[in-house]
């Protein structure tokens, strides 16, 4: 059994999470994703996508022109740098608050797999006019991968402080004694 301190901080660290994706896809700052989806006319970033491919890297990267493109690049590097760090962390606690903490490992899988993603796609940047095509699978993958990742492990999280709370224990409790 975890201790309500636990899932407190559990709450704190999701919370920041929740304020920290909304400050990114929300807000019209620099180096946000919003800032840098209107520098491409609309378009949706390729690390907010479920899937690309070649044509469409390069038909954002052009959009995107040569400042949108430094943008991006530092984004990834800075704003971007901090966030898998912060949604792995707040997910290995709550993962951890819960009934399923052995299961806490896929926060650090989903984290890892956001980072092989932003090096993917600033590989992309770099090799701009010309990315390699195979290149752009590979981040369309990881990107793919860090979406689904990061959903079962927040999945993981809800179920497991869902099985963790006093009223499931204590009928589980209840039902054992009556069966036996």
């Amino acid at each position: 059994m975890r201790s309500p301190g636990t899932r407190g901080r559990a709450l704190l660290l999701l919370g920041v999470a929740g304020v920290a994706i909304g400050a990114v896809n929300g807000l019209d700052l620099p180096l946000t994703a919003r800032q840098l989806k209107g520098l491409a006319g609309g378009e949706p970033l390729l690390d907010l996508r479920f899937g690309y491919g070649p044509v469409e890297v390069r038909r954002l990267l052009s959009q995107l022109g040569a400042s949108g493109r430094a943008s991006y690049l530092t984004m990834l590097w800075t704003v971007d740098l901090l966030l898998p760090a912060i949604f792995g962390l707040s997910l290995w606690v709550a993962i951890g608050a819960g009934s399923l903490g052995r299961w806490r490992r896929i926060a650090l899988v989903a984290a890892a797999a956001d980072y092989l993603e932003n090096v993917a796609i600033s590989g992309l940047i770099v090799g701009f006019p010309d990315p390699h095509p195979l290149l752009a699978v590979l981040a369309s993958v990881l990107t793919a991968a860090k979406f689904a990742l990061y959903a079962v492990g927040a999945a993981t999280a809800v179920a497991g402080l869902w099985m963790a709370r006093p009223e499931s224990r204590s009928s589980d409790h209840a039902s054992r004694g009556s069966t036996s």
